[in-house]
């Protein structure tokens, strides 16, 4: 608190429900949302500054209608995203969860993870190709994995994910979640990646349908982004599904640099 008062020195720790007239800026975590009617409580409100890559959680449209501005943290943890991705892919595509599960059940077994892919030539797809997505695939491209992405948005990438996805071996999702991306790894989807597809993913979890990825025991997964923190109790026990508590963004350096970044940014539009 004491680094946001010095961007922001009337800043007050309080939550989103007890905002109301005089309040000009917000500061939110992703865990804090805002909505229409919380806006709408706020008429002096001039800028949502949030400590995170992502504005999901931000009734964006309302913002606008109320002219309010909307600011992220940027890349702040674009490294250590992509640092996470990495580990949780190496880890699947060497079977180290089923090894170790394997090992803590009393057995000894090198085949216990089924055969151990070699990282050389492996055949990853990138969702995403925004800071994250081009971080990652350069970490992949260095260990010599044949790196392929995909982002409508982007050009220069594969222009039919289905037919990416049947290509791959390892999937990474890096992309935001949005009306398109809801659910772009459905039934349908799923089932075109081959058995022992390596799919990972730290940006949202519902751009995989939850059911669909349940069921679907032919992949090896790891999510670190999952539809509610702490996961319900069916998302447990599942041994194709490695999930990771929302740590990704995490180092030293993050703790407090998205909360700086949000407070300059608040700063700057109140300043205006």
């Amino acid at each position: 608190m004491d680094a946001v008062r010095a961007a922001l020195p009337q800043a007050e720790r309080a939550a989103v429900a007890a905002g109301g007239p005089g309040v000009a800026a917000l500061l939110v975590s992703p865990d804090s949302p805002v909505t229409a009617a919380d806006i709408g409580r706020m008429p002096d409100l001039r800028v949502i500054a949030t400590a995170s890559t992502g504005v999901d959680h931000i009734d964006v449209e309302a913002a606008a209608g109320a002219g309010v501005q909307v600011r992220d943290a940027g890349d702040y943890c674009a490294e250590e995203v992509a640092d996470h991705a990495l580990a949780l892919l190496v880890a699947q595509l060497r079977g180290i969860p089923a090894q170790h599960r394997s090992v803590q059940a009393g057995e000894f077994d090198h085949r216990a993870g089924g055969v151990p892919r070699r990282l050389a030539g492996t055949r990853l797809a990138v969702l995403g190709y925004g800071r994250i997505g081009r971080a990652l695939a350069a970490r992949a491209e260095a260990l010599g994995m044949d790196v392929r992405w995909y982002d409508p948005y982007v050009a220069g990438g594969e222009p039919d994910l289905d037919e990416l996805l049947g290509w791959a071996e390892a999937v990474s999702l890096h992309m935001p979640l949005t009306a398109e991306t809801e659910g772009i790894l459905d039934a349908r989807r799923l089932a075109l990646l081959a058995p022992g597809t390596v799919l990972v993913n730290t940006a949202r979890a519902a751009v995989v349908d939850r059911s669909a990825m349940l069921a679907a025991t032919h992949v090896r997964a790891a999510f670190d982004a999952l539809w509610e923190r702490p996961p319900a109790a069916d998302l447990l026990g599942h041994d194709h599904l490695v999930l990771t508590p929302y740590v990704a963004w995490y180092s030293a350096f993050t703790e407090t640099e998205p909360y700086l970044r949000a407070a300059r940014a608040a700063a700057e539009v109140l300043a205006g």
